[in-house]
């Protein structure tokens, strides 16, 4: 695409701001609005640009899932695991505070039972280009398959002949598993941009590139390995980023939290992090995921008539949501919350703009002797 050029000097001052402001929503507005939201007396250069813009642009279209960039080929032709020794699948969105992801999981994991020794393999072609060590055991293998698609594996113990810089084969052998913990798997691709993840500068590149890897395999691979995904419906890819402007749900850090640091990893930073999404495998279910400055570390469930997060806005006011944990789950699974006879825990929240909210932890009252926020209430934003 040829470059436009502007002389500054043909064109008032005034007019210059105007046409910076509407390229920058160019940038950032949906293809619907590029192409039938502008402004009736718009200049006829700028009338032009969606023309030009439309092929790049990376919204979604009315309809579409949110990770919605496929390449046209699948690029997967070989299971990171032997099939036969994958036990379950967890799609994209877990969350899983007290192991470090207190936001939705932008990697799918692949459950092997913790059995020791099994071989890892590349699922595509491509050359590595990092390897980074694991909090939770193994390295994490990051290759890049062609010029858009990029994928990891994580928790592994690295062979000895993938090194950064070299090339690996589709089904070479990239190491073992680590034991410590579930194999991860994640791919993202360049040509993407999620819309539900607000504030683009509080998270790593490719976390907002993220596509769903299992969509990646060839068939008849991609049906075996959908036919292991635990989740209920559908849609087995799962979901990353649901915030919504001027609502709760989705992804909110504390007010101390520099946008700068935001995106690096760490116990400080999810300390400072707080979600309110649904569950990875019940996504009917609301979770609330903390991180531990708000509340105690870990995943709650709601009571059946909480408001739906999604629903929840400035005009809503406060909201009272009572915590437990998740059905069937406890503290050996990172999750948190009362059980029966044990005392009231309570979370006060409330929607103060777009980009804020309010929000309380309360433990030891009755639900209905709480009134309101106290001087302990602490702010959250996007």
């Amino acid at each position: 695409m040829k470059a436009i050029y502007l002389r500054s000097a043909r064109l008032p001052r005034r007019s210059l701001k105007k046409l910076k402001s509407l390229l920058e929503k160019l940038r950032s507005a949906p293809c619907q609005w590029c192409r039938f939201h502008l402004p009736r007396k718009t200049p006829p250069l700028v009338l032009m640009l969606p023309l030009l813009w439309g092929p790049f642009c990376s919204q979604p279209q009315a309809g579409e899932s949110s990770v919605k960039a496929r390449p046209a080929e699948p690029l997967f032709t070989h299971s990171p695991l032997e099939p036969d020794n994958i036990c379950s699948i967890i799609p994209l969105g877990n969350v899983d505070p007290r192991g470090g992801h207190v936001l939705p999981a932008d990697h799918v994991y692949f459950d092997y039972g913790g059995t020791n020794g099994l071989s890892v393999f590349a699922p595509a072609a491509g050359t590595v280009y990092a390897i980074r060590g694991q909090i939770h055991g193994g390295s994490k293998i990051e290759v890049r398959a062609n010029e858009n698609v990029s994928y990891y594996v994580a928790h592994v113990l690295v062979d000895s002949e993938v090194q950064i810089g070299r090339r690996v084969r589709v089904g070479q052998l990239l190491g073992k598993v680590s034991g410590d913990s579930m194999l991860d798997l994640g791919a993202c691709d360049t040509r993407v941009r999620l819309p539900g993840l607000a504030n683009p500068d509080r998270y790593p590149g490719p976390t907002l590139q993220t596509v769903a890897p299992l969509a990646l395999f060839v068939e008849p691979l991609r049906s075996r390995l959908y036919a292991k995904v635990s989740r209920q419906g559908a849609d087995k890819d799962g979901k990353i980023d649901f915030d919504q402007t001027g609502k709760l749900v989705g992804n909110w850090f504390h007010e101390t939290l520099p946008v700068s640091d935001s995106a690096r990893g760490g116990p400080e930073i999810s300390a400072k992090q707080l979600a309110f999404v649904y569950d990875v495998q019940e996504p009917a279910e609301i979770r609330i995921s903390v991180g531990g400055t708000v509340a105690p570390t870990g995943l709650y469930r709601v009571q059946n008539a909480a408001p739906d997060p999604a629903t929840v806005g400035v005009d809503t006011g406060l909201v009272l949501y009572q915590l437990s944990a998740p059905k069937g789950e406890g503290a050996s699974h990172g999750l948190v919350g009362p059980q029966a006879g044990s005392e009231n825990k309570v979370l006060l929240v409330q929607v103060l703009s777009g980009r804020k909210i309010r929000v309380e932890y309360v433990s030891g009252r009755p639900t209905v002797a709480i009134r309101g926020f106290s001087t302990n209430a602490t702010i959250f934003e996007r």
